[in-house]
């Protein structure tokens, strides 16, 4: 576990824990660079009510406004379909998108998997978040670690709006 973040009035809990998947990095069109990069997250959410609750969307605010197109960043789907919450933990995956192909920096510092990526003339590569951890890590606290995310939920009444400051570790 990361990331607690109860929800006042205790209606709905976040947390954000550790996910196994793959940051995919995809190339332009034209191929002269890594156009984006998603991200994968994970979070758990539960109702602390015996209401119907559901996840409805999020907001996205990335520190680094360049590289995310806000909303449209972040998308995240339930592990079974439903976006109903239950009153234990559920797991919700997700990605985060960065538009990297504008930032210099990042881009240097994605020069072997752009290398790698010509040479297997692939406009799309998978690389394991611990790998990707492990070689950028100062890439990340950098350019992601300070990110948040409101996440929004429903209960056929109004919003429930729960912020979460994220974390890459």
């Amino acid at each position: 576990m990361i990331t607690f973040k109860p929800v006042k009035e205790n209606m709905v809990s976040v947390r954000q824990v550790e996910n196994k998947g793959y940051v995919v990095l995809r190339m332009r069109k034209d191929m002269t660079q890594i156009r984006s990069l998603l991200y994968p997250v994970t979070f758990e959410f539960k109702k602390n009510v015996r209401k119907n609750i559901y996840y409805f969307e999020n907001s996205y605010f990335a520190k680094n406004e360049e590289i995310c197109p806000v909303t449209a960043g972040c998308h995240i789907w339930s592990a079974n379909g439903s976006k109903d919450l239950i009153l234990s933990y559920k797991r919700f995956d997700g990605t985060i998108q960065y538009m990297i192909d504008k930032d210099r920096n990042l881009q240097d510092n994605k020069a072997d998997e752009y290398k790698r990526m010509l040479v297997e003339k692939r406009d799309i590569i998978h690389v394991s978040l611990k790998e990707f951890k492990d070689k950028h890590s100062e890439l990340v606290k950098t350019y992601f670690e300070g990110d948040s995310i409101i996440l929004h939920f429903h209960n056929h009444k109004k919003l429930i709006d729960v912020p979460v400051r994220m974390s890459f570790e």
